[in-house]
């Protein structure tokens, strides 16, 4: 295979990863980022991952915050130099878990606060004198039961993401 051979089959991935990153409602460049540092051979600066994608270095400074709080790349120290130094990781399960567990929990967590305050409110109104309001309320606050119930139960799914590895191995068959 030829140098523009591999060239343009890593151009080809690391667009992917930018629109497989864009469907998750982040940037493109955060996956294109990610494409670059998965193929580098060595830890990579911010000037040498800006100036392969021809974008700023605040760009890449911001974007690999992002993909540092998804565990998908890493600070690396290099001797006897002061700049910062970024790897991917490359274990997709582990990649693949922290992103779902942290779009998870944050679902969790801004549901479940707009459940308990809807709870509270309701419960006010289920003794109203008005018995079309009562009513409602009460349908309402079985749904928010109903659906404080089912959060329940995504909240144990984050807690096992959480050390799910081992499970995820085993589901995909990568333990045997």
């Amino acid at each position: 295979m030829e140098y523009y051979e591999i060239t343009e089959v890593r151009k080809n991935i690391i667009e992917a990863f930018g629109r497989s990153f864009a469907l998750y409602g982040l940037p493109a460049v955060t996956g294109h980022i990610y494409g670059v540092l998965y193929f580098a051979a060595q830890p990579l600066g911010l000037e040498d991952i800006a100036g392969e994608l021809a974008v700023s270095k605040a760009t890449v400074s911001i974007n690999i915050r992002i993909l540092e709080g998804f565990k998908c790349v890493r600070k690396v120290w290099q001797k006897g130099s002061r700049r910062d130094y970024y790897e991917a990781e490359r274990d997709f399960t582990k990649v693949f878990i922290e992103v779902i567990r942290n779009n998870i929990k944050k679902e969790v967590e801004i549901t479940t606060e707009a459940i308990d305050k809807s709870m509270e409110s309701l419960a006010g109104l289920v003794n109203s004198p008005d018995k079309g309001l009562r009513e409602k309320a009460r349908v309402d606050l079985g749904h928010l039961k109903h659906l404080e119930k089912q959060y329940k139960w995504y909240r144990r799914l984050v807690d096992m993401f959480g050390t799910g590895e081992k499970l995820w191995r085993k589901i995909t068959c990568d333990g045997d």
